[in-house]
């Protein structure tokens, strides 16, 4: 990791992974569960059918999980609810997103767009207003450049 990587705030950084997994998103082809019984079915596939392994994961109890599975409970709270779709969403369609990867890497690669709004504070008379500025930044395997 450079260094500029280290000293960046994650805040920023997650939010920016975010937008890259959304994008990953759009090639999918075909939709990911939505229903909670659903998802954590699938879930249960990809950890070989362990309540256990799942439960640790979403950080919730085997029973929980068991309950869901059965169709028992449907609606999650909100934090199980999220990290059921973030889950989800990241396990599903590995060989998809595996293609679009290695498409974006032997095809001139990936072009991120960000708009950021620096401040400064300023002495005298200027304004501490915020300024916009456009970032560009284009990587192909190890080469990037910034525009």
């Amino acid at each position: 990791m450079s260094d500029h990587e280290q000293q960046q705030p994650a805040p920023r950084r997650s939010k920016i992974l975010d937008a890259l997994a959304q994008a990953e998103r759009k090639v999918f082809t075909r939709p990911a569960p939505k229903s909670a019984k659903a998802q954590v079915k699938f879930l249960l596939t990809r950890t070989k059918d362990s309540a256990k392994d799942l439960a640790a994961r979403l950080g919730t109890s085997r029973r929980t999980v068991e309950r869901y599975r059965a169709g028992k409970l449907t609606t999650p709270q909100k934090r199980l609810r999220e990290a059921l779709v973030e889950a989800t969403e990241s396990e599903w369609q590995p060989q998809v997103r595996a293609q679009a990867r290695e498409q974006a890497s032997t095809s001139g690669g990936m072009m991120v767009h960000v708009v950021a709004y620096f401040g400064f504070t300023a002495s005298g008379s200027s304004d501490d207003g915020d300024r916009p500025a456009v970032i560009s930044w284009f990587g192909v395997g190890g080469s990037e450049s910034r525009c």
